[in-house]
């Protein structure tokens, strides 16, 4: 557990005095831009996140004062200078940091002792190779940002600092940290940087941080797993730009970083116990990407500047490491940054008993195969045995105390340390070692077990460790839309425009609807009705859940309202508050509506006049000010209206700065189009539409002229709908990530589910003995005759290592166990 390069691990004792520290934490803020985090300067509209205006923060929500006695409450940063005795004893300091509250801020540095170098010499890395430097490219704007990793040919650590090093890439001239900083910011989606991430290896000439002797060697021993860059060191080379986005570490664990060399590295971090507010405001700006995952901050793509964090109320510190200090990272303590310059790091994760809890708690992400998964069983069985059998059924009631420091043994740990056995020695050997390695011992084994026995059986053998990788940037595409000005033009002429699904379907049931035909309010009511009774049952949450068949019977006056929630339910709302705010002038900044409760559930609302049913919080109504009888907006002034941006009546309506009248989910996906005031909902100002916006013809009704229409947002097709006829006709919207507020994917671009495509069957009429065209192992197709027929079911499973098959046979499963 030496931080030193002692050969030998020290034996745990009791430190004798109290290890040193730079500052006392009610003193010591050790971000070098001062105890108050200086801002660059807040910029003018429009480069200003959505809703935001110079003097609108939001105050910070009242939390829990701590108890009396916890140290470093203002949750900074801390700098700790062990002297070369402390410094030995890795995991006693990691305890001690804690004892001082350093955990509270989820980031601390370590400066080494005076005289104390990990390596000699840097000269001979020059030919190390970066098997696969990735791109960075980000897209968004105003603080708010994507980051997507492109992977790059690889390249020897020399070719790489010239690029860095070259007028493209260097460091812009700066006067200081904050300038630099400044530039950061403002030049983020310009000139993709190169970073040389994720390569796996030490540079340490007798190691250490591979060999910190932690908690986390439990997956290793074990299990037998090695996970490169979480229980084994990656190293990181970097230029001017390179960023690492907001996250936390693999399992919520431990991490420790070391600069070798090169140009400083800035740090931004949010204390654990403000964690999840963080998760909140990305969420709000990110809704296309928590929807489809839950822990989408784990893809590691989500950049939110200082500006915004300030705006929002949420607390953050940050720091810069220079050339040979030490990062810490705590669990749960979100942390994002960039370089500098061209430098090299290297780091590893790492776990403290404290952890366990963490591990167990982790949110993990869905969406993706490659990401890392570490079973919890083998730490709670060896360190809460206790809690084990409750744990396995899901009952063991775990709260998470981010105030509590580590400690540094148990009983249960002290009893697994007696019968670990070691298991590093030739991890990470060649292929073709392994292979002959594995053979040799194979043979030998079979001819003493035959020797001594006379027969052919074998007791258990321990399998070598499985290597595993972890990306600690993932790979990712940038998405293939246009600018959010850009209308694209379609080359076919008008005379091939053809609707994408036949009329006679839903849209024609509706035409009683059409601008065209005479006012029917009976048929816009029953229109409304039967949009309720549908999922999610409300007109404005419609658009993001494409409309089943609307039936006969679900469209006369005589439906049957006892089966759905009606007036005064409280459902869930599919409508970011986000859509509302983009380009809002409103005084109240997104992503929070106080229409929604505590549980994420808002209140519905049916006007008792036409049948439109909302929810308060999607058509901008206080609950308390509505009693057992609601009027719509329209119906409150009588108005006989119709939408300004579509060609259909019914629906949602809300009224427009010149006094017409407008849907609200128009309002939503038209991109020119904003609420006035995001809360109220009203007005709408749909001024700056643009007359090539309002010429464009839309593929299902054939109006030109009419109202406004948007576009496929894939980047070449200039397919265009009628916000409402593309809901009819079922086109595929869902909520996007600032800065764009609806993504909409024509069906000609519409993807089958993988999982649809895996278990779709072939003619059910075929036959034996019939004459067929098949695809032959090839790819090519040729004419075969079917001789035999038989099905085989396969599973697809998550294995709680994290590894992942789509083909798991049935009679591989061993046992089941009860949801």
């Amino acid at each position: 557990m030496s931080l030193l390069n002692s050969g030998q691990p020290v034996r745990d004792q009791i430190l004798t005095r109290e290890p040193a520290i730079a500052e006392t934490p009610e003193k010591a803020v050790t971000s070098e831009y001062g105890t108050t985090p200086k801002l660059p300067p807040q910029p003018a509209d429009p480069n200003v996140a959505p809703g935001l205006s110079p003097g609108t923060e939001l105050p910070p929500i009242p939390l829990p004062q701590p108890p009396m006695g916890a140290k470093n409450p203002s949750c900074k940063v801390m700098t700790f200078r062990p002297t070369i005795e402390e410094f030995r004893n890795f995991a006693k300091y990691i305890v001690y940091m804690e004892s001082q509250g350093a955990h509270r801020a989820g980031l601390a540095k370590v400066i080494p002792p005076e005289g104390w170098k990990p390596r000699k010499s840097y000269d001979t890395i020059e030919d190390m190779v970066i098997p696969a430097p990735i791109m960075q490219v980000v897209t968004g704007q105003s603080g708010l940002f994507t980051q997507y990793n492109i992977q790059k040919k690889s390249m020897t650590v020399g070719e790489y600092r010239k690029l860095a090093n070259s007028k493209k890439y260097c460091t812009p001239r700066h006067k200081d940290f904050d300038d630099l900083e400044r530039k950061y910011w403002k030049n983020l989606t310009f000139v993709s940087p190169i970073y040389g991430a994720d390569v796996s290896g030490s540079i340490y000439d007798e190691w250490n941080i591979g060999h910190l002797n932690t908690l986390l060697d439990m997956v290793e021993q074990e299990c037998g797993i090695v996970i490169e860059g979480v229980n084994t060191p990656y190293l990181y080379f970097g230029m001017w730009k390179t960023t690492f986005a907001w996250h936390t570490e693999d399992m919520d664990l431990y991490s420790i970083n070391y600069l070798h060399f090169g140009q400083p590295k800035s740090w931004y971090s949010v204390p654990p116990e403000h964690g999840k507010r963080l998760e909140r405001l990305a969420q709000g700006f990110f809704p296309g990407s928590s929807q489809g995952c839950d822990a989408f901050l784990r893809h590691k793509m989500t950049l939110i500047s200082p500006s915004i964090l300030k705006k929002y109320g949420i607390p953050f510190d940050r720091v810069t490491q220079n050339e040979g200090e030490f990062m810490v990272t705590f669990p749960y303590g979100y942390h994002a940054g960039f370089n500098h310059g061209f430098n090299c790091a290297e780091s590893t994760n790492f776990a403290t008993l404290r952890w366990v809890d963490y591990g167990k708690m982790a949110t993990q992400c869905s969406c993706r195969k490659d990401m890392v998964k570490i079973s919890m069983d083998v730490f709670v069985r060896c360190l809460q045995p206790d809690r084990y059998e409750l744990w396995k059924q899901g009952k063991d009631s775990t709260v998470l105390d981010h105030l509590k420091p580590t400690k540094l043994s148990s009983p249960e740990l002290e009893s697994w340390r007696q019968r670990r056995i070691t298991y590093r020695e030739n991890l990470l050997r060649s292929s073709n070692d392994y292979w002959s390695n594995s053979l040799r011992k194979f043979v030998l084994l079979l001819v003493n077990n035959w020797l001594l026995f006379g027969q052919t059986g074998f007791s258990k053998m321990k399998m070598p460790p499985e290597v595993k990788k972890s990306r600690r940037h993932p790979l990712s595409k940038p998405p293939m839309r246009s600018p959010l000005s850009i209308l694209k033009q379609d080359p076919a002429p008008d005379k091939e425009l053809a609707p994408i699904i036949p009329l006679e379907s839903d849209m024609k049931q509706q035409e009683h609807l059409w601008q065209n035909q005479s006012p029917n309010f009976l048929a816009e009511k029953a229109f409304n009705a039967a949009v309720a009774a549908l999922e999610p049952h409300c007109a404005i949450c419609s658009l993001f859940h494409p409309y089943a068949q609307l039936s006969k019977d679900a469209t006369s006056s005589g439906l049957c309202f006892s089966s759905f929630p009606r007036h005064g339910s409280r459902t869930r709302p599919l409508i970011p508050e986000m859509c509302f705010s983009v380009g809002a002038c409103n005084s109240e900044p997104p992503p929070t509506n106080s229409h929604i409760g505590e549980d994420g559930t808002s209140l519905l609302l049916c006007c008792s006049s036409c049948q439109m049913q909302v929810h308060a919080s999607c058509y901008g109504v206080k609950p308390d000010s509505v009693g057992t009888s609601w009027t719509c907006s329209r119906c409150a002034k009588g108005a006989w209206t119709e939408c300004c941006l579509c060609n259909l009546r019914g629906g949602a309506l809300k009224m427009t700065l010149d006094n017409r009248w407008v849907h609200v989910i128009c309002g939503i996906a038209v991109p020119e189009a904003r609420f006035v005031n995001a809360i109220d909902r009203q007005p709408v100002d749909v001024s700056a539409v643009p007359d090539s916006r309002k010429n464009l013809k839309c593929v299902l009704c054939h109006r030109q002229n009419r109202g406004a229409c948007i576009q496929c947002s894939q980047e070449k097709c200039a397919t265009s709908f009628h916000v409402t006829c593309a809901q009819l006709a079922g086109v595929a919207m869902t909520p996007a990530d600032w800065p764009y507020v609806v993504s909409v994917t024509c069906h000609k671009h519409k993807k089958v589910p993988s999982r649809s495509r895996r278990i779709t069957k072939g003619p059910e009429s075929m036959t034996l003995g019939q004459k067929v065209i098949g695809r032959n192992v090839d790819g090519w197709y040729y004419h075969c005759t079917i001789i035999g027929m038989a099905t085989q079911t396969f599973y697809e499973v998550n294995f709680d290592d994290g590894s992942y098959c789509d083909n798991l046979h049935p009679e591989n499963i061993l046992v089941m166990f009860r949801c």
